[in-house]
Order: C-alpha cells, then sequence, then structure tokens
C-alpha cells in the first residue's frame, strides 16, 4: 500500500529498533515484493480500510467497541464485483476504491497477495479464506467460478436448499477456517438466497517480546463516555520509536519475526477518538506507522477481548460509500449467472484477543445475493493506554492493514 520510499522507510525503521527480533533460520522475513501498480493498489486497499472505518464509526453506537477486516470484506467484495456488470460494477470497484485499475490488474493483486500473506513469516499464522457457495437451482458461469478458483483460491460449493442446513454448512466452514473464534455467521439461508460468497482471516501471533505477567498491574481506564474502569494493563519498557502528534502518538509492536505489527494509536488526554479516527488517511497512517523518534519507553496495555458484528451497518455503509444498485433489483451480476441476482445480506464478524504472549484475531465477511422478480520531545516516555485507543495489525513490507479496531470502553 506504500510507494517504494516507505517501504524503505519501513526495513529502516525494522533494522534500527532494539525492540525488533533477532532474525535467523526459519525466523528470518523476506519482504513481500509487488509491481508498481500493485504497490498502488495496495495504498488504495487502505483508503478503502479508513474510509469504511470513518462511516462505520459515525453510524455504530458511541458506547461500542469496533473491530473489523475492511480487507476481508473488500475481498469478498471484489469476489462478487467480478461477475458484476455495467452501472452495477462501476459503482462496486468505485466504492471499493479499485476503479483506477483493469479487471486484470485487480485479480492479479489478490492472487499475489493473499499467498504473500500467508507465507512471510514462518512464526505467525496468517490464513485467508474464500469460498463460492450456489444452489442446484441457479446455472452458474464455468468462467466466473473458474476466475474465483484462479485468483482468489476460492472453494465453490454448492448450498443445500433446506434454510437451516445451508446456514449449518456455511457456519462449520467459517469456524473451521477461523480455528472456532466465530462460529456463526448466519442463523438461516432464505429459500430465494441463491449465492452466497465468504471470505474468512484468522491470524495468531506472539509478540518479538513478550509482556511478562509478573509486570502485569491493574489500573483504571476512562472510557468513552467518561466513566473509569478497573483493568489488566500489561507493561514492558524498551528502546523504541514513537510518533509523536498534534493529537495522538503511536508505536509498533512487532509479532513473530517483524513481518506483521500491532499499530497502537494513542490519542492525546481530552481529544476524542473518533476525531482521530475521522482523520486516518494514507499521510496520517505514514506518520503513526513510520514516523516517530527513538525514545526509551514504557508502554502499559490493556489485556483485552474484542467481539464484534457488523450486519445492516455494512450495506448503510458501503451505500454511503457510492456501491448503491448492487442491494436493488437492478443490480447487474450477469457474469456470475443469466439468473438476476442483487445483494440483500452483508455480515462482517470479528474478534481479537490481545495477551501478554500476543495476538488471536479472526474475521468473517459474508455476502448473500437474492433472485431479482503534536507532545514535545522527550528523554523518556510514558506510554500509558488507559484511555480509548485505536489499534491496528498490518504487514510490513506492503502495509497492508488486516484488522483495525476502535477500543472505546471496557
Amino acid at each position: 500500500m506504500f510507494t517504494l520510499t516507505l517501504i524503505a522507510a519501513t526495513m529502516l525503521a525494522t533494522a534500527c529498533d532494539k525492540d525488533q527480533p533477532q532474525k535467523t533460520g526459519d525466523n528470518v522475513r523476506n519482504d513481500i515484493v509487488l509491481t508498481k501498480a500493485q504497490s498502488e493498489l495496495c495504498r488504495q486497499t487502505n483508503d478503502f480500510t479508513f474510509d469504511f472505518m470513518k462511516i462505520l464509526t459515525d453510524k455504530e453506537k458511541k458506547d461500542i467497541n469496533i473491530f473489523a477486516s475492511p480487507f476481508s470484506l473488500q475481498t469478498v467484495l471484489a469476489m462478487t464485483a467480478e461477475g458484476a456488470a455495467g452501472d452495477t460494477r462501476e459503482e462496486m470497484v468505485k466504492a471499493l476504491r479499485l476503479d483506477k485499475y483493469s479487471e486484470e490488474e485487480v485479480t492479479e493483486y489478490f492472487k499475489t497477495l493473499i499467498p504473500a500473506l500467508e507465507s512471510v513469516d514462518k512464526t505467525t499464522v496468517m490464513e485467508i479464506a474464500n469460498s463460492f457457495w450456489s444452489k442446484e437451482s441457479i446455472k452458474i458461469k464455468e468462467d466466473y467460478a473458474a476466475k474465483l478458483k484462479a485468483n482468489y483460491y476460492a472453494e465453490c460449493k454448492t448450498l443445500k436448499n433446506d434454510i437451516l442446513k445451508a446456514a449449518a454448512e456455511i457456519n462449520s466452514w467459517c469456524s473451521k477456517k477461523t480455528h472456532g473464534m466465530i462460529n456463526q455467521v448466519v442463523d438461516q439461508v432464505p429459500a430465494d438466497q441463491m449465492v452466497a460468497l465468504v471470505n474468512a482471516i484468522y491470524f495468531k501471533g506472539e509478540w518479538s517480546t513478550p509482556f511478562s505477567e509478573s509486570s502485569n498491574y491493574d489500573d483504571n481506564f476512562t472510557n468513552q463516555d467518561g466513566s473509569t474502569k478497573k483493568v489488566t494493563l500489561m507493561s514492558r519498557s524498551a528502546n523504541m520509536s514513537v510518533y509523536v502528534g498534534k493529537e495522538a502518538s503511536a508505536l509498533n509492536l512487532a509479532y513473530g519475526n517483524g513481518a506483521y505489527v500491532m499499530t497502537v494509536i494513542l490519542p492525546d488526554k481530552g481529544v476524542d477518538v473518533n476525531t482521530i479516527v475521522a482523520g486516518l488517511d494514507e499521510d496520517t497512517w505514514s506518520n503513526y506507522r513510520f514516523g516517530g523518534s527513538r525514545y526509551e519507553v514504557t508502554v502499559s496495555l490493556p489485556k483485552f477481548e474484542t467481539e464484534y458484528t457488523a450486519s445492516g451497518l455494512c450495506i448503510a455503509t458501503l451505500e454511503d460509500m457510492g456501491m448503491e444498485k448492487a442491494f436493488t433489483r437492478a443490480a447487474n451480476f450477469s457474469g456470475i449467472s443469466d439468473t438476476g441476482l442483487f445483494i440483500d445480506q452483508v455480515i462482517h464478524k470479528a474478534k481479537v484477543k490481545v495477551n501478554e504472549k500476543g495476538t488471536e484475531a479472526a474475521a468473517v465477511s459474508y455476502v448473500g445475493m437474492r433472485l431479482t422478480s503534536a507532545i514535545p520531545p522527550q528523554e523518556h516516555i510514558y506510554f500509558k493506554v488507559d484511555r480509548p485507543f485505536i489499534y491496528a495489525i498490518s504487514e510490513v513490507s506492503t502495509g497492508a492493514i488486516v484488522f483495525l479496531g476502535i477500543q472505546r470502553q471496557f
């Protein structure tokens, strides 16, 4: 998602950071190599992530913690757009921030990035799975199914006609692909819902430098509404880079061989976390992710678990981003089937667990289709996360953001 300059900056920052892992043998990190067009596409993927989360955050209730994988949602919708035509396709690719690229460039991007993200760190688990489901009563075009298999590594399966058995089969697939973190996505598959597309992502990474339980302590966390809650803070000290901006500070905590990091963005006291989310774009992200100076840092991070589901809000958010016709009976998905289809259901579920050892996270995105009838520099910084914060899990060499969360309260 970043230019060669930013990729080089990443490599430089990684090389000089004492908090980064010592890489030997199987732990060596080899950066993902993308073409110039794919690197630009990666930036657009981040733009989709930022725009989606801004609108979703604005629509969601103010006391809800949000954790999502817009990358997962973009992937499953890109698969869906492969079968769209006319105005429907134009709106979809524009909303997905993929409209500046040809179909071939988009499919080649996902074909390259999916296995690369899975294999960039042998000490960290990253699994991305796609599936396409259709009922026997609808004829799916062979070239569409072939595209999904070849470019998105999708499993193509037959969907049962029974509304409960079909849901059970999809839920079972999601549970397996997320290692049991997300066991139920749909309650039932309506009789006239003929097609379903699903993306599942599973991540499990151990901190390159773990926290010690003996350093944990309990302290107050100030929630979004001003109330306080006792939480367990994990704490450790290191010499590392910290970005100190006008309204927020940020640092990176590495997993495994350093290919994946969690970027923690902490708003200054008195600054609403929603303000920081609203200001997220490629420039601010590059500052949070790559900027900063070196300090002796004591970081205190809460242990936490968050689970989030968005269903109706997904469609409302995507409509605000310009994807409208796909959700109406005027939709054109003639590339999937000669039978008229439109998207009637978009569900996104995600879950994260953060503790002393590392992070486990999973996300599932489901598309159902029916028939149509600055702080001053200091010598020592105390980075105490005791108020609402933002956190992202990304791959270092590409900058691909896989998960993004806003912890508003406990």
